[in-house]
């Protein structure tokens, strides 16, 4: 069936580059590794290969994508690239954007280390479709999926559900570490909710989501301070708001949202204390047929054998080779 063209953006860091971890140090004060996992740790920036397996995943399931674009500061990712290239002989076209092609007219608040600042700027991509994925580098597709899981028509689809903003306020004001309040993944959410006065978020797992460029242009046209003072923290702030979470709240007041409460997603967050976590988990995972999302969080945490165990799982999963 015919659809609309469809791309897929991903936002890449390659925390071992020196330059990057240099700069990490001279915007925040502080050593690379004294800087706290929500606003800014070495996890947030960690580089183990995730990268390679989701993109191989999206040939291997999801091959009607029009093109994939790689968001960067500076950074090549052809080597994250090779295990596709080796594996499909005609995989999905890849172009790199810079941070400065997203951020044009607004270079000096530049460089950002913050996800929500340059997700911000992703819908600035030149030539991005209408309709599009946006794909964090750990999310992986494990099944088939076709166009109509993602967009029914105009309409985005979201995996997730409606939750009253009352009550995620007060589940993330009970989210401590170290007795401080931490930013969790449902605070930008909050945020966003805030920012179009919404009495709800529209809550969506550790999943790639759909996501309208129209939608946002139109209401960053209109409310054209935002854009800057969303993006011009460098480091992650509680005040953020989440611009995917904010696309959804105005697909759903324009009539443009449709929710499937579906558990298709397989989330992952292995440490090295738990050393059966992902046998277990790998192994419930390939009992069900009705899982098509997955995501690794924070492998960088979990053993070297855990790591090698993951890579074979997701090899076989996708029947490619290393």
């Amino acid at each position: 069936m015919n659809h609309p063209p469809i791309d897929i953006v991903y936002t890449w860091v390659d925390g071992n580059d020196p330059r990057l971890n240099a700069l990490r140090r001279k915007y925040s004060g502080h050593d690379t590794e004294e800087m706290r996992d929500d606003t800014g740790g070495a996890t947030r920036y960690s580089n183990l290969g995730e990268l390679a397996w989701s993109v191989a995943s999206v040939n291997r399931f999801m091959p009607w994508v029009r093109r994939i674009y790689i968001v960067t500061d500076g950074q090549d990712p052809s080597r994250e690239l090779e295990l596709t290239r080796r594996n499909f002989e005609n995989p999905i076209p890849v172009e790199v954007v810079d941070h400065r092609t997203i951020f044009r007219g607004m270079e000096d608040i530049l460089p950002v280390f913050n996800c929500n600042s340059i997700e911000t700027m992703l819908w600035r991509i030149p030539g991005l479709s209408d309709h599009y994925l946006y794909f964090n580098d750990d999310t992986f597709v494990m099944a088939p999926m076709a166009p109509s899981d993602w967009f029914d028509g105009e309409k985005m689809i979201l995996h997730g559900h409606r939750m009253p903003l009352w009550w995620a306020a007060l589940l993330d004001r009970l989210r401590m570490s170290g007795g401080r309040n931490i930013l969790g993944f449902k605070t930008p959410m909050i945020a966003a909710a805030r920012t179009v006065g919404a009495s709800h978020l529209l809550y969506y797992y550790h999943t790639p989501t759909a996501q309208n460029r129209r939608l946002l242009e139109d209401f960053f046209r209109e409310h054209p301070e935002l854009p800057r003072r969303n993006a011009l923290p460098k480091f992650r702030e509680r005040s953020q708001f989440s611009p995917h979470s904010l696309c959804n709240l105005l697909a759903e007041r324009a009539g443009l949202l449709r929710i499937e409460r579906s558990d298709i997603n397989l989330f992952l967050k292995p440490v090295a204390s738990r050393p059966d976590y992902l046998t277990v988990r790998l192994a419930r995972a390939d009992r069900r047929t009705d899982l098509r999302l997955g995501c690794i969080s924070s492998l960088d945490k979990a053993s070297p054998a855990q790591q090698k165990e993951f890579e074979q799982w997701i090899c076989r999963r996708l029947q490619i080779s290393l």
